[in-house]
């Protein structure tokens, strides 16, 4: 089982880290698309959908949400995503965090109605997609690197933690693997990673401090990820979401921790001010207006910042609105 973990990993990871770090924003896109997707195709059979019409209906259910996400980008959100779309997500995860911790074996034994189940999949993963893609839009690869990292590094020592010193069950009746030593592990190795990154970064020290709390939060957001998809695992009286990577389950088993800390990673990212990167790369554009005397035409992709596909291009800044970037260097 480890030796086959230890195998996918090192043949998954060089092509995830080569996707971020190379791959230009639409390019990422794509990529974390298709991750999304395959996420979807498991999603539909936790939830109960059996035949291969029904499944394939609500990939392309998504499929759609996300292109036309990304077709009216230009109209909703040209550079940062708006308030109204994040914090709600935030606050769904927030809320399913009270749930596991006060009411987990409720929660195994609610009769779901397939509608619910199918509904709060496509939120989970649309969002999780918009809300990647606009991290790496509007913060470059280091952000997109640093939050898939810090996740990964997150889950292996609380693996290999739980395993060792693993005593107290985290919540047992929804994932019996889970301890509480694992979980404080992960915690630990959040904090070592962040105090690192941000000494390498030359953060200041309030910002090192914030960059600190934003990744201990992010990392526990993560741990609602993994149990809301063990819920589904759970209830559907299945072990993984797919087989399709071997040691590791499926597509879900792997990226349910990056939808949920996505949303408190990017949140945080803003409203802190802390940035890896020398400059935030794209921030919303306000049009200046036209001349009284200015009689051309001008369409909404002619305007300075944004491009032919609809994303502001990277690396144009609008000052008036730009965070302090307190953690830049």
């Amino acid at each position: 089982m480890l030796k086959n973990r230890v195998i996918t990993a090192l043949v998954l990871a060089p092509l995830i880290i080569a996707a971020i770090l190379f791959l230009p924003a639409d390019g990422f896109a794509v990529f974390w698309g298709a991750i999304i997707l395959a996420g979807a195709w498991e999603w539909a059979n936790l939830s109960g959908l059996g035949s291969l019409s029904s499944r394939l209906s609500f990939v392309g259910v998504v499929f759609a949400f996300l292109l036309a996400a990304r077709y009216f980008a230009i109209d909703w959100a040209p550079g940062e995503l708006p308030e109204w779309f994040y914090w709600p997500v935030v606050a769904w995860w927030f809320v399913w965090g009270i749930a596991f911790r006060r009411i987990p074996e409720r929660l195994v034994k609610i009769q779901y109605p397939l509608a619910a189940k199918l509904a709060a999949g496509a939120f989970v993963l649309i969002t999780g997609w918009i809300l990647m893609v606009w991290l790496r839009l509007n913060f470059r690869q280091e952000q997109v690197f640093y939050l898939v990292f810090l996740v990964w590094a997150a889950d292996v020592t609380a693996y290999f933690v739980g395993k060792r010193w693993g005593h107290t069950k985290l919540l047992e009746p929804i994932s019996p693997g889970k301890t509480v030593e694992g979980v404080y592990g992960a915690l630990f190795a959040a904090a070592v990673l962040a105090i690192a990154v941000g000494l390498f970064a030359k953060l200041e020290a309030i910002a090192l401090a914030d960059f600190v709390f934003l990744s201990l939060f992010t990392v526990a957001a993560s741990v609602c990820g993994d149990l809301f998809e063990s819920l589904a695992k759970r209830v559907r009286g299945v072990k993984d979401s797919g087989a399709v990577l071997p040691g590791h389950g499926g597509i879900l088993d792997r990226i349910d921790s990056l939808l949920a800390a996505v949303s408190i990673f990017y949140a945080g990212s803003l409203l802190l001010g802390v940035f890896l990167t020398a400059e935030l790369e794209t921030n919303i554009v306000i049009p200046e207006e036209l001349p009284a005397e200015s009689s051309g035409d001008i369409t909404p992709h002619d305007e300075e910042g944004t491009n032919d596909e609809g994303f502001v291009e990277e690396g144009v800044v609008n000052e008036e609105k730009s965070p302090s970037n307190k953690g830049a260097h």
